[in-house]
């Protein structure tokens, strides 16, 4: 089956600044190639080649800068590479099928601020038999969801590779708090006319510097899947990383970033600061501390767009009942999801509690 690789132009007027400055110490210098060889395109019988991001270096999330503001970006049209027929490929799509052949494609879009080039990706090893069967075992625990949904299958299984970010930085904090010292001490008590040992708290100010490391921080990159969503199917075993490779994505769904990255960025700072709160209340001296005040600041910011193997599943029970989606993580088969409840269960539960409450006052009385 031949595979289609399309790389498109920059739409005319529009820049992409290549001068960024390498992240010292980069994933890319500990992550093997998945894919080796010379990968091309071709656009009218133009052999282009496909490149990717040179090992050992890694762009900041500064790097590139677009102007989004007059860019509108529309469906692609292409040409089957294997029969010919016309494809239609959406914005948000790295990948699409042909409907008559089955051939696959991969469209290599121009780098731009908000939608780089993929750096890393993870790999698929849950396959859709397997993602139902965690789907299921998922359902069936749900003792408080309806009955109907608990013995519901999914209507859809689909493998996705999300959008998402690796972020790290370098965080310097400056924090004060109030540091709590126990120690016993013998007082003499007057109402029993004896000496007695007490516990008791000395607190002191604390003032000083904290600094640390985060890093392989994942923010989603998709504006259909929230960061909710995605932090409840992590962790993702990053030693997974591979250097991303078009035919890793062949045959396979995969979203483009919707997210702007401004938006993933400003994500990913606030995880890190509440990483790093947690951080600074875990280093904190002495038996007990409160009043902890701190501000950090982050430097050495660097964001590596990767792509993460996600089933999306859309579950269908009932009648009248709106589907719900649930993930399955497509690396360790964990699911997440938000499941209704029923609330003819919970009434019936309520109910009995209050009956036996009723008939052990009843039984009190009598005897």
């Amino acid at each position: 089956m031949a595979l289609g690789f399309w790389k498109i132009p920059l739409p005319p007027g529009i820049a992409v600044n290549e001068k960024g400055s390498e992240f010292q110490g980069s994933r890319l210098q500990n992550v093997n190639t998945w894919v080796s060889g010379s990968l091309s395109a071709s656009v009218s019988g133009t052999p282009i080649p496909l490149t990717s991001t040179p090992k050992g270096s890694s762009r900041c999330f500064s790097s590139c800068r677009v102007d989004y503001d007059t860019m509108t970006v529309a469906p692609l049209e292409l040409s089957c590479r294997s029969c010919g027929a016309k494809l239609v490929v959406e914005p948000t799509h790295r990948t699409t099928r042909c409907p008559y052949c089955d051939t696959p494609s991969v469209i290599d879009r121009p780098a731009t601020a908000d939608r780089p080039d993929p750096v890393f990706a993870i790999c698929f090893t849950i396959d859709g038999d397997q993602a139902r069967s965690f789907l299921r075992s998922y359902l069936s625990r749900r003792h408080w969801a309806p009955k109907a949904l608990r013995q519901a299958t999914a209507e859809r299984v689909e493998g996705v590779y999300l959008p998402a970010y690796l972020y790290s930085a370098v965080a310097h904090s400056r924090y004060r708090a109030s540091i709590g010292e126990n120690y016993t001490t013998t007082e003499f008590d007057a109402k029993r006319k004896s000496m007695r040992r007490v516990s008791k708290t000395e607190f002191r100010t604390l003032e000083g510097s904290h600094r640390c490391y985060v890093d392989d921080l994942v923010v989603t990159a998709s504006e259909g899947i929230p960061n909710i969503e995605l932090e409840a199917i992590e962790p993702f075993d990053l030693t997974g990383l591979r250097r991303f490779a078009p035919a890793m994505v062949s045959g396979w769904t995969s979203e483009e970033p919707s997210l702007s990255r401004n938006a993933s960025l400003e994500f990913a700072r606030q995880e890190t600061r509440a990483d790093v709160a947690r951080r600074l209340r875990a280093f904190m001296p002495g038996d007990s501390h409160h009043g902890l005040q701190s501000s950090t600041t982050l430097t050495d910011e660097a964001m590596d767009l990767v792509l993460l193997p996600v089933w999306v599943c859309a579950v269908r029970w009932g009648e009248g009942n709106e589907p719900i989606r649930l993930l399955v993580s497509g690396q360790s088969g964990r699911v997440a999801g938000e499941v209704p409840i029923s609330w003819a269960k919970i009434a019936a539960v309520v109910g009995a509690g209050l009956a036996l409450i009723g008939l052990a006052v009843i039984l009190g009385a009598l005897l």
